[in-house]
Order: structure tokens, then C-alpha cells, then sequence
């Protein structure tokens, strides 16, 4: 299925559970949003997870300096030009403005006020330690109230729960799906389209597994294996193409859109023992310590989790592993620290690459004469 189908056929999702009487909630895709709050209070999370290009960057200009990361101005862009199979973008009916890093608050602020679509604030501590929990649980409160007063609706703790245990089962599934040895394209596919739809998706990711389990077709042996970290390849990026062009497959997608969120999944004896489901919600933000919030720990985190996923790589195939550092241009939480990040694992002897770029379709061949040489360095 490509691109514009899966648009298509989610405008139709997004229209029928309007239909049903629910409510659009839309969002900046990062890692600490509560999908399940909202999900508890009859709402519908629509991440913003598509890639722009060159028209949508350029339709930001008017509200956001073009020094600003490139995903943020493609987000505006959408919202400037609607280009027709985003036409569900229409029928959102709040905007969640937070503050994952500075161009999320910025875009988000921007979408809201010029596009005329009502604000949710929630905001997330940048530190992890027991203040931040507190703060945590603070924002979640004052967020459970925004949501009843626009539902006129109490959340109810089982209710909270509920939904907490099916995103539960739902990552748990998606984190199945993410170890079979398949295409990395394919397997990027269905992770965007899981994380478009949350659990209702679930029948069709388990028809997904069966299917790729029945009919292991797809030969990896003689692609070169590629981590992806930094940031995530959102819908309609080209960069997966320039990769598994360039002889290479990306095994491990270690984003966003990817491990940051089907990691985050608790043990079934847990949900059970804590009495109120805000808890659970405070817990898993401070137990996700792999994200770019994990401050001072950030780093050495993120080096022990792509050292152990290179190990791991290396001790099932005999084979090294790739690291591309993928930066989206202008965006700080991730240039930041990309030197650092090369500089430590190339000391453990993995290969990194720091790829910066935009969505400009112009510098197409200069990313992949870059990306082919890297894999052959490998």
C-alpha cells in the first residue's frame, strides 16, 4: 500500500470515528504524550508524524524563520497548504501544545493561534529525577481536567486503566513485529501505519506477523545492517529508499518513530498492583531514560542502548552494524550532542554516520553518494 492510500483510508478512519461523535486531538509526535488519556476520554490522538519537502518548508516561511528544524516547518506547512489527501487535518478539534523541545512549542503555538484550532497545554519536564515525577503528575492532573471539561465526562480510573493495558498489549505486539527479519522498508511501513491508528490497528499488525512469519521471502543476508537513531523517518520521506538502494536495510529503528515508543510497555503484574493508573503513566516517563529528556543521562544511555543492540547484531549474524545519526536540519536536541555520540561509539569501534538534512528533494544525490559511502567504509 503506498502513501497516498494510507491517507486516504485514514481520512476515512478519522471521519467515521467523527461520525461516532468523537473528538480530534492532534499533536507533535514525540514520546510523552498520553495517548491514553485521551483515549480514556472518548478522544481520537492524531500524531503529526508526516515528512515535507521542499512546498511545505516553504509555506512555514510566513510564520516560522526558515532557520527553524525542518519537521516543524513541514508541520506548519500541512496546515498552511492542506495539500488534498491531508484534508482530514480539517476536521481536528484541539491542538496539544508542549514543549518536547523549542520548535515543538513554537509550531505548535503557531498551528493553534493562526489555524484557529483550540489549545491543550501539557509540559513535560527536560530533567528525570523525583521533582520531575512530581511535575509529571501535575501536568497529567491538569491534563485529565482539560479533557473532562471539554467531554463534561469523569475518567475513570478503570476506564484509565483499560486503556492503559490495551496501548500495553498494542506495544508489546508492535515490539514483536519489530524483531522479524524482514525489509526495512516494510517494516517501516506497518510501524508508521500501527502508530497512525493505536489499538485498532492490532488485528491487521497481527495478520502482519503471521503473514511475515508464514512467508519469510525477503533475503537481508546480503544488505549491510543499519541502526537509525536521532530523528525519526516520518510518512512520505525518501530517506528508507536511499538507504535499501545504497545496498543497505535498517534493522533497528531507534526513534520516535520506532523503539522510543513500543519500548515503553509495562509488565502485566504491574498495571494490576497499582491502584491509580496516573501512577503507571508518571512511572513510564521516568523509566523512559533512552529519550533526548533524560537529562544529565541522555548520552551514556543512548550509547549503552545502541551498544547493545550492535552486540547483539553482531553475536546472531557475525556482522557489524551500521550507525546512521540521522539529524533533522536545525533541530538542536539531536545536533546537540551528534559529535559526542560519533566520537564515543567510534572509540568502541562502530561505525556512525551523522546525516543532516531537510526534506529538500534537491539534495537527494548528495545523501546518497554519502550513504554509499559509508556502507562501503563498512
Amino acid at each position: 500500500m503506498d502513501n497516498l492510500e494510507l491517507l486516504s483510508e485514514y481520512s476515512l478512519f478519522l471521519r467515521e470515528k467523527k461520525e461516532e461523535g468523537k473528538k480530534v486531538v492532534a499533536f507533535i509526535s514525540h514520546d510523552n504524550i498520553p495517548e491514553e488519556l485521551l483515549d480514556a476520554a472518548g478522544f481520537v490522538p492524531l500524531r503529526l508524524m508526516f515528512a515535507g519537502n521542499d512546498e511545505l518548508m516553504d509555506a512555514s516561511h510566513d510564520y516560522l524563520s526558515p532557520s527553524t528544524c525542518a519537521f516543524a516547518q513541514s508541520c506548519i506547512g500541512l496546515f498552511s497548504i492542506k495539500p488534498s489527501h491531508y484534508r482530514f487535518l480539517d476536521i481536528i478539534d484541539y491542538f496539544i501544545i508542549s514543549n518536547h523541545c523549542v520548535s515543538d512549542i513554537c509550531a505548535s503555538e503557531i498551528i493553534s493561534k493562526y489555524f484557529n484550532i483550540p489549545r491543550l497545554n501539557f509540559y513535560i519536564s527536560y530533567t528525570k529525577n523525583d521533582n520531575s515525577g512530581k511535575y509529571f503528575k501535575l501536568e497529567l492532573l491538569d491534563f485529565k481536567d482539560q479533557l473532562e471539561k471539554i467531554s463534561g465526562i469523569k475518567i475513570k480510573n478503570e476506564d484509565l486503566k483499560e486503556s492503559i493495558r490495551n496501548y500495553n498489549n498494542f506495544k508489546k505486539k508492535i515490539f514483536e513485529f519489530s524483531n522479524l527479519n524482514i525489509i526495512g522498508s516494510e517494516k517501516l511501513r506497518v510501524l508508521q501505519r500501527a502508530m497512525l491508528y493505536g489499538p485498532p490497528f492490532l488485528p491487521e499488525l497481527e495478520s502482519h506477523i503471521q503473514m511475515f512469519k508464514e512467508n519469510q521471502v525477503q533475503k537481508t543476508d546480503n544488505l549491510k545492517g543499519i541502526l537509525i537513531t536521532g530523528g525519526s523517518i516520518f510518512l512520505n520521506d525518501f530517506l528508507i529508499d536511499l538507504i535499501e538502494e545504497a545496498g543497505g536495510n535498517v534493522i533497528f529503528f531507534d526513534t520516535w518513530v520506532g523503539y522510543s515508543y513500543y519500548s515503553q510497555i509495562f509488565e502485566d503484574n504491574i498495571i494490576d498492583s497499582i491502584e491509580n493508573p496516573l501512577d503507571l503513566l508518571v512511572n513510564r516517563f521516568k523509566n523512559n531514560i533512552y529519550d533526548d529528556h533524560s537529562v544529565p543521562n541522555f548520552l551514556e544511555n543512548k550509547i549503552s542502548q545502541i551498544e547493545l543492540v550492535y552486540q547483539e547484531y553482531f553475536k546472531k549474524t557475525g556482522r557489524k552494524l551500521g550507525i546512521i545519526n540521522h539529524i533533522i536540519k536545525f533541530c538542536d536536541h539531536i545536533s546537540l550532542m551528534s559529535s559526542h555520540l560519533k566520537n564515543r561509539l567510534q572509540q568502541k569501534g562502530i561505525s556512525v554516520l551523522n546525516l543532516e538534512r531537510d526534506y529538500s528533494k534537491a539534495n537527494r544525490g548528495q545523501l546518497s553518494t554519502r550513504i554509499e559511502a559509508f556502507l562501503e567504509m563498512m
